[in-house]
């Protein structure tokens, strides 16, 4: 009976119940898609990151990251690669030859990273092969082709077919030169890396700089399942003791803590909407308060105990919350899955967003333990906004809220 009565109280008053409903709907709505929007460009930045440049985990010389040393090299890179490709959990293994040059043409000059691959294993670890704005991945048998970022082909100049001269070192630390011919031009979410890596078929780099030809700088590896990356990384350092085993989150920190902190950032920001939402609750129930004191006064004065005045004042705010705050949360996830599914294309901006290594379209999205912690908070929040006015409501006098004073 007290429910019932609650829920035909919350509604005597339509227009200040539904502004309200309304304040809570649009707020808590706001909040959550853009905890949502924030989420899916950082899932996004991890995918990339994972898919284009680093994949799940690394395998290098100890010490080969701090300097790019040629002589810290995996000397035996080929039959490692084939040793990985037999575990079930691995996508794809591919080796590298990495080394640093400048790349000079004509008219301008920059340094960058030399990557020496086998384009058939690096399509399977990278998705590079798919982010090509200009020319082709490799496809003829040309030797000595390149390709490079957008970025890079702006800075030096340069388009399909241009030539660029590297300069090396070789292995003995001999200074070496060699040309290269653009074979295609991608362009990923990273500016940075977009400017930096220069890729070319590993014959073509073990031949100018006396490279071992079964040896790599780098073996990065794919797998099937993210989740099987911390595992599988401790798997390979025991299988592989003498070797440095590192996961994405090694090789890229700050992408983890970006992500670890992600849903305490966005409870926070819900947190302090729905504080600013409970002071507009609680506004609106004492005003149903003072509204209503004579009739309040009534049920004192006929022996309604003041628990149950105070509970059924508590059950109105909680009705007022919940209604808002489940219309909210329906909206939000309806144009989260469809803004998830389409992507917010933020091409307008994109050249700022790459610079920040974010991609220009971003696809929302948010874990369903969200919604759980969310339901919860608003739950209390409900409850302790209703405690004023519930309280208000227990302290007037039956004689004197009976007389309207």
């Amino acid at each position: 009976m007290l429910i019932r009565i609650a829920w035909r109280n919350v509604w005597r008053n339509k227009t200040r119940s539904l502004v309200i409903i309304i304040a809570v709907v649009v707020g808590l709505w706001g909040g959550v898609f853009s905890d949502a929007f924030m989420q899916g460009m950082t899932e996004q930045q991890i995918y990339s990151t994972i898919h284009t440049e680093t994949g799940h985990i690394q395998l290098n010389q100890p010490g080969f990251l701090q300097n790019f040393d040629l002589q810290k090299r995996i000397t035996n890179a080929d039959s490692l690669v084939a040793i990985l490709k037999t575990n079930p959990a691995v996508a794809g293994a591919a080796a590298i030859v990495r080394v640093t040059a400048m790349a000079t043409t004509a008219s301008s000059s920059a340094g960058i990273m030399v990557n020496g691959i086998q384009p058939s294993d690096q399509q399977v670890v990278s998705n590079l092969s798919q982010l090509l704005v200009q020319g082709d991945y490799f496809k003829s048998n040309r030797a000595n082709e390149a390709v490079i970022g957008q970025q890079l082909a702006d800075k030096l100049h340069v388009k399909l077919k241009s030539r660029i001269v590297l300069t090396l070192q070789t292995v003995s630390g001999d200074l070496v030169y060699g040309a290269f011919k653009v074979a295609g031009i991608y362009r990923t979410h990273d500016s940075d890396f977009d400017q930096q890596m220069f890729f070319v078929r590993n014959q073509d780099l073990q031949a100018l700089i006396d490279f071992p030809p079964a040896a790599a700088s780098v073996i990065t590896v794919l797998l099937h399942q993210s989740d099987d990356t911390e595992p599988m990384a401790a798997s390979l350092q025991e299988q592989f003791p003498d070797l440095q085993v590192q996961s994405w989150v090694q090789l890229a920190p700050m992408l983890q803590a970006m992500s670890g902190t992600m849903l305490q950032f966005s409870l926070i920001f819900v947190g302090v909407i729905l504080i600013a939402l409970a002071f507009g609750i609680i506004n609106t129930m004492l005003m149903a308060v003072l509204d209503r004191t004579r009739e309040i006064g009534m049920l004192l004065s006929i022996g309604m105990r003041p628990a149950k005045v105070f509970g059924m004042i508590m059950l109105e705010t909680i009705f007022l919350s919940l209604t808002g705050a489940i219309i909210g949360v329906l909206v939000s996830v309806a144009s989260i899955s469809w803004f998830g599914q389409h992507g917010i294309d933020l091409s307008i901006v994109a050249e700022g967003f790459n610079a920040l290594g974010y991609s220009s379209k971003v696809y929302p999205s948010l874990g369903a333990d969200f919604y759980l912690i969310l339901t919860c908070m608003v739950i209390g929040i409900a409850v302790v906004a209703g405690l004023f006015p519930a309280r208000r409501a227990i302290r007037l006098k039956p004689a004197e809220a009976v007389r309207g004073e």
